[in-house]
């Protein structure tokens, strides 16, 4: 039976007792794939290309522009979900969810910002059911709130702090066909609960309530030191200063996969039975690094020299993967029906900036931006798919004023021809620095 070596568990740990298959002697952390589970190869027969196009990915793109009015003045953008009827924008500096039209009229607000019954002063996620009709504001301090979607207060879904009740700086709630999901990232607080296990997954009931937790197969073995006193908050003695990516969550073909950081597996989500299994495996041939260089909250330049690889775009057709290594930057796209894999480059920079928050580890905090960017042949220039939602659009906000913005339109209008250029410059023009966001929603086919 043929097998393949990837770097990752087979299979998740559940805190209930699974046993994890047996590792493979030839290599640390290497675990054997049984015949039947696809793997994508992203190292070898690898064709590199000019450019991915995304019209190979969407059917068409939307172009809206949000009313804007005196009293709603979007100066940013956090997150964007799309329905077959609305678009909910929510932002940082305004801490609110707003509800619009398919077309871009405003139609109100979730929620109020304040302190009363209903209200909130933090906003640090929400998420649509589009099953119930409901909205889910997580918020800092008050709880996780339950409100219809003309904004009308249902109840609390819990009122503890989310950092309490998950113990973990991050933590992105999920909601999908009745199952209530929790995907926690490290770093974690380990205040409120310092005897919980180090868990990334959790089923939950409808107050986010742990039912069943699993654990990262990655973090296996590394417990002690994720949790050590060395990398504990200097002067707090208890926030966890070790880092790891964000969890990959993704609702295409109606069906919930992830990927958790540092592994090699992307899983699918089974609602009879509430647990997952493998979908697909990766394998990329690479050198993964010292782990804990690799996960040191300020990273050390010579971290980024090693390949790593961290989101995934499903469409119906084809995976989309983004990788770097050094200040190279690779998309991928895996073709489902012919396995075949094409890529394309793109340089990136490594930035540093000072931040008074990490200026005791005596370094610049450094980052590598690796969007997820696709040849916009459609409309023409780049299309950065900031924002995913509800498995079929891929959202890029255009935002006045911005640097971005003036990059953008300048790109835009040297781009060569395509379909819809004219009817996107046309919007433009009529869109003021004052003016709220455009969006580009690509309908995924």
């Amino acid at each position: 039976m043929k097998k393949h070596l990837f770097y990752s568990f087979l299979m998740l740990i559940s805190l209930t007792g699974c046993n994890a298959a047996k590792a493979n002697p030839e290599a640390e952390g290497a675990e054997e794939v049984e015949e039947g589970l696809p793997v994508i190869n992203l190292s070898e027969n690898v064709k590199e290309v000019s450019a991915l196009n995304l019209s190979d990915a969407v059917e068409r793109v939307e172009i809206v522009k949000l009313e804007t009015s005196e009293k709603l003045l979007l100066s940013n953008v956090e997150k964007v979900e799309i329905t077959d009827d609305n678009i909910y924008v929510s932002t940082m500096r305004s801490v609110s969810v707003y509800r619009f039209t398919r077309d871009g009229k405003f139609l109100n607000t979730i929620g109020k910002r304040g302190q009363g019954p209903g209200e909130y002063i933090t906003l640090v996620d929400f998420l649509i059911d589009n099953d119930t009709k409901e909205i889910y504001i997580e918020t800092g301090s008050q709880g996780i709130l339950v409100f219809d979607f003309e904004g009308h207060l249902k109840r609390y879904a819990n009122k503890e702090w989310p950092e309490k009740l998950f113990d973990g700086g991050y933590a992105k709630l999920v909601v999908y066909k009745g199952n209530y999901l929790v995907f926690r990232n490290i770093p974690v607080l380990q205040m409120f609960h310092p005897n919980d296990p180090l868990w990334s997954v959790a089923i939950t009931d409808n107050t986010f309530t742990k039912q069943k937790i699993f654990k990262n197969p990655a973090h296996i073995g590394h417990e002690k030191d994720i949790l050590s006193d060395e990398h504990r908050g200097h002067g707090e003695g208890w926030y966890q200063y070790w880092r790891e990516e964000l969890t990959t969550v993704d609702f295409t073909n109606n069906e919930l996969t992830f990927k958790l950081p540092d592994t090699d597996t992307i899983y699918v989500y089974e609602t009879s039975t509430q647990t997952y299994k493998p979908k697909y495996s990766i394998y990329t041939g690479e050198e993964k690094g010292d782990y804990e260089l690799m996960h040191e909250w300020v990273k050390q330049r010579k971290s980024f020299d090693y390949y790593t690889y961290g989101s995934y775009h499903p469409t119906p057709t084809c995976i989309y993967f983004i990788g770097s290594k050094g200040e190279q930057i690779y998309t991928y796209r895996y073709d489902k029906t012919s396995h075949s894999v094409s890529m394309v480059k793109r340089k990136g920079i490594i930035t540093e900036r000072k931040d008074p928050f990490v200026q005791h580890y005596g370094r610049p905090l450094l980052r590598l931006e690796r969007n997820f960017i696709l040849t916009n042949d459609i409309n023409g220039g780049d299309f950065l798919a900031k924002f995913r939602s509800n498995g079929r659009y891929w959202i890029q906000p255009l935002i006045p004023g911005s640097s971005d913005y003036e990059k953008f339109v300048e790109d835009l209008k040297k781009s060569p021809a395509a379909p819809q250029k004219q009817q996107l410059l046309d919007v433009i023009a009529r869109t003021g620095e004052e003016d709220n966001p455009i969006l580009l929603i690509a309908v995924l086919k």
